[in-house]
C-alpha cells in the first residue's frame, strides 16, 4: 500500500488540485452573476456667481437663499437577473458516420426510384396488356362479323343460284314440252293435211257461212274475203275479222254477220281438224 501511494501521489494531487481551482472558478462566477453592480456616481457641474455683479433688477427682487434639500436617497438597483445558459451545441456525429447515413440516405432514395419506376412500368405493362386484349376482341368480334355476313350472303347467293337453276330448268323443260307439242301437232296437221280433213273442214265451214249469207245488190261476180275466226269449243263464234276483201262496205258488214249467223259452226269429221283460230278464204258461188 505505501508503495502506491508513493507510485500515485502526484497523479492524485494534480487531480485534487484542478478540483480545487474548478470549483474556485464556479464560486467566482457565482459571486459575479448574484451581486449587485456598484452605484453610478453622477458629476455635478456649478458656477460660483457673485451677487454684487447682478443687475439692480435681479439684486432687489432675489428671494432669499434656501437651504438646498437633502438628495432623496436612490433605490437601490434591482438584483439582475441571471443570464440564461446557452443551449448545449449540438453534438456532430462524426464524418465517417455522416457520410455512411448520407450513402444510406441516397441508396434508400435510389431504391425507392426505382420501386417507383418499376411499379409504373408494371402499370403500363398492364394497361397496355388490357388494351391489346380489347383490341384483339374487337378485331376477333369483327372478323365473325364479316364471316357471318359472307356466309349469309354465300348461302343467298347459293339459294339464289339454285332459284334460277331451277327457273331455267322448269323453262326449258316447258319450252321442250312445247316445242315437241307443236312438232306433235304439226305432225298431226300434216298428216290431216295429207288426208285432205283440213281442206275438208275449211270448205264445210266455208259453205254454212255462204248459206248464212244474205247477198247485197252490189256483191260482184269473183268476190273473195279473208276471214280470221276465234271460236269456242262447240264451234260458237267468239270473234270475227276481215282480212283482204275485194267488195265494198255493204258487203264486208254482210259477210262478217254471216258468219256471226251461222254460229255454232259446224264440227270437223275428224276432231283433230279442229281449229279454235281459223283462217277462211270466202268465195261464195255465182
Amino acid at each position: 500500500m505505501p508503495g502506491f501511494a508513493r507510485e500515485h501521489l502526484r497523479p492524485l494531487a494534480g487531480s485534487a488540485g484542478l478540483h480545487l481551482l474548478l470549483v474556485a472558478a464556479m464560486a467566482v462566477a457565482t459571486l459575479r452573476w448574484t451581486s449587485p453592480p456598484p452605484p453610478m456616481q453622477l458629476a455635478i457641474e456649478g458656477v460660483v456667481v457673485d451677487s454684487r455683479s447682478l443687475p439692480d433688477s435681479l439684486r432687489a427682487g432675489r428671494p432669499k437663499p434656501q437651504p438646498a434639500p437633502e438628495p432623496r436617497p436612490e433605490p437601490e438597483p434591482a438584483a439582475p437577473t441571471p443570464a440564461p445558459e446557452p443551449p448545449p451545441e449540438p453534438v456532430k456525429a462524426p464524418e465517417h458516420e455522416v457520410k455512411a447515413s448520407e450513402r444510406a440516405a441516397e441508396q434508400a432514395a435510389s431504391q425507392a426510384k426505382a420501386e417507383a419506376q418499376k411499379t409504373a412500368e408494371a402499370q403500363q405493362k398492364k394497361q397496355a396488356e388490357a388494351d391489346a386484349q380489347r383490341k384483339a376482341k374487337a378485331e376477333e368480334a369483327e372478323r365473325r362479323k364479316v364471316a357471318d355476313a359472307d356466309a349469309k350472303r354465300k348461302q343467298q347467293d347459293e339459294a339464289q343460284a339454285a332459284q334460277d337453276a331451277k327457273v331455267k330448268a322448269d323453262r326449258e323443260a316447258d319450252l321442250k314440252r312445247r316445242l315437241a307439242a307443236e312438232a306433235a301437232d304439226e305432225e298431226g296437221a300434216a298428216a290431216m293435211a295429207r288426208s285432205g280433213a283440213v281442206d275438208e273442214y275449211r270448205t264445210l265451214l266455208s259453205q254454212a257461212i255462204e248459206r248464212s249469207w244474205i247477198r247485197p245488190p252490189s256483191a260482184k261476180a269473183g268476190l273473195e274475203c279473208t276471214l280470221h275466226v276465234s271460236q269456242a269449243p262447240g264451234g260458237t263464234v267468239v270473234d270475227v275479222k276481215l282480212g283482204a276483201c275485194n267488195g265494198d262496205q255493204s258487203v264486208r258488214e254482210s259477210i262478217v254477220n254471216a258468219v256471226y249467223r251461222a254460229s255454232p259452226l259446224p264440227a270437223p269429221r275428224d276432231p283433230r281438224a279442229f281449229e279454235r283460230r281459223l283462217e277462211i278464204v270466202f268465195r261464195p258461188t255465182e
